[in-house]
């Protein structure tokens, strides 16, 4: 009975991160997730008692999926540091890409005035404190400027993969570039990385 319930709740909350995604959490319908899940509604209400709790569990399981595949960068070690931001890039890059739901509930997210975002804090404390360490060290051999905190530093590389598949419709003809292509992609991000270092090296 319990395996069942478990699999009844995991449908459920696989239709709402998609309708959650699509259409943010004003414009979801819980018949639609409902439908979708191929469940009663009043079971979603049965496990999350309203539409507002159940777009909270959704947007912590999309954390605590990029706080898990993070963990990869618990393998980074010292001799990774002259690479970092190279392997830090490639990896959001990689995971909008492969996970493209997660950028479209932080959109979301980020647009209504409600405060569902305070229950991810620390979700991802592990992973960016082992980088933390990583980059504090850099700082210190020289290799990261040590007036741009770590903090400025994520928020960069975490910046730079977002706005480009939130926008790749509109600044591939803004910028006349076809940035679905994995070519440009790659171009992009090389270039990117060769701008960041330039940075660090000419102002440090």
């Amino acid at each position: 009975m319990q395996k069942r319930a478990q699999k009844t709740k995991s449908k459920i909350l696989q239709a709402a991160q998609k309708e959650f995604s699509d259409k943010g959490f004003h414009g979801a319908r819980v018949d639609t997730i409902a439908e979708k899940a191929g469940v009663n509604k009043q079971r979603i209400y049965a496990y999350f008692k309203n539409k507002e709790n159940l777009f909270i569990e959704v947007l912590e399981g999309c954390f605590q999926l990029i706080a898990k595949e993070e963990q990869v960068f618990t393998n980074l070690l010292e001799k990774d540091i002259h690479h970092l931001e190279n392997r830090i890039l490639r990896y959001y890059m990689s995971f909008h890409k492969k996970h493209p739901h997660f950028w479209r509930l932080i959109a979301w997210e980020n647009l209504d005035k409600r405060k569902h975002s305070n229950t991810i804090r620390g979700i991802r404390e592990q992973s960016f404190k082992h980088l933390k360490d990583l980059y504090q060290k850099g700082q210190k051999q020289g290799i990261h400027k040590k007036n741009v905190s770590f903090e400025t530093f994520i928020f960069v590389l975490s910046a730079v993969s977002f706005f480009y598949y939130s926008n790749q419709k509109t600044m591939s003809q803004t910028l006349n570039v076809n940035l679905f292509d994995t070519k440009v992609q790659d171009k992009l991000v090389q270039e990117i990385l060769l701008l960041l270092h330039l940075q660090s090296s000419e102002t440090g």
